[in-house]
């Protein structure tokens, strides 16, 4: 035999029921009585909140969806959604680019004993003689003078100067930097042995060459130039300087080769970087 079913009106009576039966305990039991239902959202809240902060961490901040419900003619509304749309895509290729470059960090290097500090680029000085970008973070951060600066698998310069919410970055293709590299073939079986060799930024501000090679070493364009210089960061070693784009001739043609590398980035342009904060 079925039970009926538990209606509104069966609940509206049992909780009169308690109420009557609770008007007549001592009043220490109806407190008790009182604290379970109050004990039991106090046990529930604690993780929910807790889940709201951790998934607020994780997520990017979302943009303010306009309101369509405003009023105007559909042509207003259709606009606003584009713009909206447009924003949303442009969010997406951001945290694209942010998740390439931590992979490419990743697949790169064993960054044990390194926090990667992102941070956003807030301007360029406009000298290709003596580039400085300035990002939005600083010493509240960890970051201090002589740290190395990279973004995505590219070198990128190092900390000159801080304070509390800001960093000056020198970047690489400063005029008169000189740079000891090696530089290996685009493969990663381990086959071709890399090539030591001194670099310097050339008169343009735009790339390195070296004239060091003679003509006949395995020097080819699309080779890569990764950091060995003894002077930077220990963990920003390996990072890359760049890529060969021309090996032609030099002052000395029969001698040696000319070889021009392209830094792998365009570095005024950048709009993040990453900072390479030792853990103490």
């Amino acid at each position: 035999m079925n039970r009926p079913p538990i209606t509104p009106k069966k609940i509206l009576i049992a909780a009169a029921v308690l109420l009557l039966i609770s008007s007549q305990l001592p009043t220490r039991a109806a407190t008790t009585i009182s604290s379970i239902p109050r004990s039991f959202v106090r046990f529930i809240s604690k993780p929910s909140a807790m889940l709201h902060r951790m998934s607020a961490t994780l997520r990017p901040a979302r943009t303010n969806l306009p309101n369509f419900a405003g009023g105007g003619d559909l042509a207003d509304q259709l606009a606003q959604a584009r713009v909206y749309i447009n924003t949303l895509e442009q969010e997406i290729l951001e945290l694209r680019d942010v998740s390439q470059s931590l992979a490419q960090i990743d697949a790169l290097l064993d960054l044990g004993g390194i926090r990667l500090i992102g941070a956003n680029v807030l301007g360029f000085n406009g000298d290709l003689k003596n580039p400085i970008l300035t990002i939005g973070a600083g010493e509240d951060a960890g970051i201090r003078d002589g740290l190395a600066v990279v973004w995505g698998a590219g070198l990128v310069g190092k900390v000159i100067s801080t304070s509390d919410k800001t960093a000056d970055i020198q970047l690489v293709t400063t005029a008169g930097t000189k740079l000891q590299v090696r530089i290996a073939k685009p493969t990663t079986d381990g086959i071709a042995a890399s090539l030591p060799a001194f670099i310097e930024v050339a008169d343009d501000g735009r790339s390195f060459t070296t004239e060091e090679f003679s003509v006949d070493a395995p020097v080819a364009v699309g080779d890569l130039v990764h950091l060995a210089d003894d002077s930077w960061q220990s963990r920003s070693r390996g990072f890359l300087v760049g890529i060969v784009t021309e090996v032609g001739k030099s002052d000395r043609p029969l001698l040696n080769s000319k070889v021009v590398i392209r830094p792998t980035l365009s570095l005024p342009s950048l709009t993040r970087v990453a900072v390479l904060v030792p853990v103490d």
